[in-house]
């Protein structure tokens, strides 16, 4: 289904940092009854909007409070069991509680500080939501503003440390927004912003509130599972159009564009308002039409198998444009299909634990062998299908049937490995599946599909012309590196330096990032 709305649909929202993008800029909605997300897959794992977030991720309900809290000393008597620290919110006079841009008070928001003290291993500070985070000292030496040159890069020595931390003094800033660190060595008094080090934070609630904020929702568990549509003039002519059209792409896996003109090219003119094109071994542009001896079955009139381009690829490419130049109603066929391999991962997971564990343990082989060719081929890649990061989320899939090649792996994951791969296969091909977990469109021309390769798998129905009727796609691709930078400076440059790192949090977009 593709939706096409009579005016720009209204882009996805992101709270984080909300206060602090000046008026006038892009401001986001993606509410539940905007997006039709299910209240509980709103609590479970929607990033924009996610209630599940709530008023923890808006700093704009708050500033930091401007509080009586100046100084914090150790005390032995504080400490847990074996040395963990062990925060009492009495040990400091709790700070006022600052008023928020709309006039209403934001105690209780988690962003203003209630209490904080030195412990042996480092700064515990107590938020007003009772959530405590704790900096360890060596991590706040190592990420001292002074110690970052102008761009950007840590001037520090790996070999820099910290000796004896029995003398370093920890208190809020007058302005009780910041916290203030006096080292016993040499080093200048380090001054950190609170709203900083909250989004840095490395608590188990945060770290769990970030996982919630990274994880995709597939755009079948929506109530209407319909694929967003982005004017072409809108991303031709400013960064904002190109912004919404990549936050889209973001939320959902793809996104649409409509009323681009009919002319050879455009395909590489529309792709490079995010950057340069990833040129591959289909060069940095490329036509999908039937013709005689393909070079891929792209380039001819059969069904294609959901799959990813290029897998064999190191790094393959992040963002696949296709262009209908031309569709004509003679073509019988031809639909192309989408399915988010996330999503599908998931459902293996709930299904079949141990699937999908063998999944992201054996690595399958991707490959693509062709001499017959004007510039033969000889890529080989191994990898597992999946990839889990270190708090077990997924941060990869890779799936691509038509280019696989021979197994090679200890004799006793054999059979496991290809009972799992079947038992994902199912769940991505099977017609009983495909309600839950499968898009489908008839391309017009004077669309443009942009997908996320890494994670939107991609295939098409067979197709036959006849005498007067043509299909003609044409295509490129946008690097990882290219995509992911442009969507991130276009959604933090409007912050206040200090705040754009880490800046918005973005969902997961496949390329096997641990955050």
């Amino acid at each position: 289904p593709c939706q096409t709305p009579s005016s720009t649909p209204t882009p996805p929202e992101n709270h984080l940092l909300r206060s602090h993008i000046p008026k006038g800029s892009c401001v986001l909605d993606l509410s539940s009854k905007n997006l039709g997300i299910e209240p509980a897959m709103m609590q479970k794992s929607s990033f924009f909007g996610a209630a599940a977030l709530g008023n923890v991720l808006r700093i704009g309900a708050s500033r930091v409070a401007r509080g009586s809290v100046r100084s914090v000393h150790h005390s032995n008597n504080m400490q847990g069991p074996e040395g963990a620290a062990r925060l009492d919110a009495s040990a400091t006079t709790r700070p006022s509680v600052a008023a928020s841009p709309g006039g209403k008070h934001a105690d209780g928001n988690g962003w203003n500080v209630r209490a904080l003290r030195k412990t042996s291993h480092g700064v515990e500070v107590l938020w007003d939501n009772e959530e405590r985070s704790l900096f360890h000292f060596e991590w706040l030496y190592r990420n001292r503003p002074d110690v970052f040159f102008t761009c950007g890069q840590n001037m520090q020595r790996p070999t820099d440390r910290l000796k004896d931390v029995s003398s370093i003094s920890a208190a809020l800033g007058a302005d009780g927004e910041t916290l203030r660190m006096r080292w016993n060595d040499s080093s200048p008094e380090s001054s950190f912003k609170l709203v900083w080090l909250r989004q840095c934070s490395y608590s188990d609630s945060w770290l769990s509130k970030l996982e919630t904020a990274r994880a995709p929702v597939a755009v079948k568990s929506r109530k209407s599972p319909e694929i967003s549509v982005v004017d072409y003039d809108a991303v031709m002519n400013s960064d904002e159009g190109v912004k919404l059209w990549m936050e889209h792409v973001n939320r959902d896996g793809l996104c649409l564009l409509r009323g681009v003109p009919l002319v050879s090219g455009t395909v590489t003119r529309v792709a490079e308002r995010i950057g340069p094109v990833m040129a591959t071994i289909y060069g940095s542009e490329f036509d999908v039409q039937a013709v005689e001896r393909p070079i891929n079955v792209a380039y001819s009139k059969e069904g294609l198998d959901l799959h990813q381009d290029l897998a064999y690829y190191e790094s393959p490419p992040a963002l696949q444009h296709l262009h209908c130049l031309r569709f004509d109603k003679g073509v019988v066929g031809g639909e192309s299909t989408f399915t988010d391999a996330f999503h599908c991962a998931e459902l293996l997971r709930a299904r079949d634990p141990k699937a999908f564990d063998t999944l992201c343990r054996v690595p399958a082989t991707f490959q693509k062998i062709h001499y017959d060719r004007p510039d033969p081929v000889h890529l080989s890649f191994k990898r597992p299908h999946i990839s889990v990061n270190h708090q077990g989320a997924v941060v990869s899939v890779f799936w691509a049937p038509p280019f696989e090649g021979p197994l090679q792996v200890p004799e006793d994951d054999v059979e496991e490995y290809f009972r799992a791969y079947h038992a994902l296969a199912e769940l991505i091909e099977a017609e009983e599946q495909q309600a839950e977990t499968r898009l489908q469109t008839r391309l017009e021309p004077g669309l443009l599909v942009t997908f996320n390769n890494r994670r939107m798998l991609h295939g098409r129905s067979k197709f036959s012309e006849q005498s007067t009727g043509s299909r003609h796609l044409q295509g490129c691709y946008t690097s990882m590196e290219v995509y992911v930078n442009r969507l991130r400076v276009l959604q933090n440059r409007a912050l206040e330096p200090s705040l754009r790192s880490p800046g918005i949090p973005i969902a997961r977009v496949g390329n096997q990032d641990f955050s």
